[in-house]
């Protein structure tokens, strides 16, 4: 009877926290490929879009710092779909997936030296991060027939993915888009047979459905900036600050 109350106080007890944005949103930027020093904002700001249409654009996905998710076949599925319209449109010439072997620093020099190898014009780089909330129900006192753990769906693993995706000019790496999306994913399972690993991926293929779109949506308006930009004359060519929508991206380190 004793250890019945025990588990159903920490059944009480393990309900869901909720996620904390505020401390992903700090993890990505950590981790992010990009760091501007004070010295060296003038020299950001002084950078000038130069890319011209169609263009070929180098893709890298930035691996995980930990070994709970990786980027999967199906990902790149997702995202091949929003490469296609930009081809279709004549925005980008060629879409080239970076290999990791080639980019394994991640500073966002070397990610610009090797994509200019590749013959890139400009570099796109995706990376993630996530977070897993797990707890349980009142199911899983059913847990203490060992039976119950491996029938009864008593286990709950909420996760919150956030993805962002940053468009750079290869050549001095003035920044052309940053995009930023999430996605939730939830699962129930048995308690001695769940798996994070799910409720991760749903997340992250619902994060990346939006994230393409917007990508496009994002790389379409600076082809139309730039290609009316050009039709004026380069005097008239816009900064890379009017270039980018209100409040969706933050400067580049070249």
């Amino acid at each position: 009877m004793r250890t019945v109350l025990g588990l159903s106080l920490l059944v009480a007890s393990g309900c869901a926290t909720g996620f904390d944005r505020g401390a992903l949103v700090e993890r990505l930027q950590k981790e992010g490929v990009y760091e501007v020093q004070d010295k060296e904002i003038q020299e950001v700001r002084a950078l000038k879009p130069q890319l011209t249409f169609p263009c070929r654009i180098a893709v890298y996905l930035k691996p995980p710092s930990g070994s709970d998710w990786r980027w999967t076949t199906q990902d790149k599925e997702i995202l091949s779909h929003s490469a296609k319209v930009l081809e279709k449109e004549g925005i980008a010439s060629t879409i080239i997936p970076m290999s990791g072997m080639f980019a394994k620093d991640g500073d966002l020099k070397h990610l610009r030296r090797e994509a200019a190898r590749y013959g890139a014009d400009a570099l796109l780089v995706i990376q993630g991060v996530q977070q897993t909330d797990s707890y349980l129900n009142p199911a899983a006192v059913l847990n203490l027939t060992v039976v119950g753990g491996f029938i009864i769906p008593a286990s709950h693993r909420d996760t919150l993915f956030l993805v962002e995706g940053v468009l750079v000019d290869v050549g001095n790496g003035c920044l052309y888009a940053s995009v930023e999306s999430e996605g939730e994913g939830r699962i129930v399972r048995p308690t001695f047979i769940v798996e994070e690993k799910e409720a991760i991926n749903r997340a992250k293929k619902k994060a990346l459905e939006e994230l393409g779109p917007e990508l496009v949506r994002h790389i379409r308006s600076l082809h139309t900036g730039l290609s009316a930009a050009s039709k004026v004359g380069n005097q008239s060519r816009p900064t890379a600050s009017v270039l980018l929508p209100p409040a969706t991206g933050r400067p580049f380190a070249p």
